[in-house]
């Protein structure tokens, strides 16, 4: 047998063994799953916030190719503002990187760091919750903001990691952001951050209670 005849065998079995690996991989996915996702439950009264639901731009939706959006403005008698963003794809591509969106809105960072948060009641999963901790600011505002990447069985503080989690998923499983944001007022960030994380905790367990049916979610009070 020829040098060049021993080459092409060897590359002819290399292609069905990378055949083989991507063909297991997909079996392994199949069949495709399907979750009809509405954030429908997600709570409008959280303590003495009280939500009111924003229209989603129907260009926004469009150009992020999100299966799932809902935004929701929660407003407290002190003040308090807080605003959330859910977005859900099949894709893990739909499910955009907030801190490229706040760069992009010219917003400047002055921190940005991965938290844990205490699991919250009802939380369907293994806590805590990774997310991700933004200090924006500009024209003399300042924003915190707090995001988490949501997969079955977990969270993420990474997009990327994220990415990998959802594509590593059964087909079609897809993955939730939830993403917070709020105003810090007089430059105290610590009444901010807390309720953004009263917030999360009460919505998270009935944002993500689709992926997990045998579940009964509490309801929140």
């Amino acid at each position: 047998m020829s040098h060049y005849t021993r080459r092409c065998l060897t590359a002819a079995g290399l292609l069905l063994l990378a055949g083989g690996a991507v063909n297991a991989i997909w079996f392994r996915r199949a069949p495709e799953v399907r979750y009809e996702v509405t954030f429908a439950d997600t709570p409008l009264q959280i303590g003495e916030l009280r939500g009111e639901l924003v229209p989603v731009e129907k260009r926004i939706f469009e150009y992020i190719g999100a299966d799932a959006m809902r935004e929701i403005e929660y407003r407290g008698p002190r003040g308090q503002r807080v605003r959330l963003s859910l977005v859900y794809g099949r894709d893990w591509r739909a499910v955009h990187n907030p801190l490229q969106c706040y760069l992009g809105q010219g917003w400047s960072v002055d921190e940005k760091r991965a938290v844990e948060l205490p699991a919250p009641a009802g939380c369907p999963h293994a806590g805590p919750l990774h997310g991700m901790l933004l200090s924006v600011h500009k024209a003399g505002v300042s924003m915190l903001a707090v995001y988490v990447f949501a997969h079955q069985g977990g969270t993420e503080s990474d997009w990327t990691a994220q990415g990998w989690a959802v594509a590593g998923s059964p087909r079609g499983t897809g993955g939730v952001l939830l993403s917070l944001s709020a105003p810090v007022a007089d430059g105290d960030s610590e009444p901010t951050l807390a309720a953004l994380t009263e917030v999360l905790d009460a919505v998270y367990a009935p944002v993500v209670a689709f992926w997990y049916p045998s579940q009964a979610t509490p309801p929140h009070r």
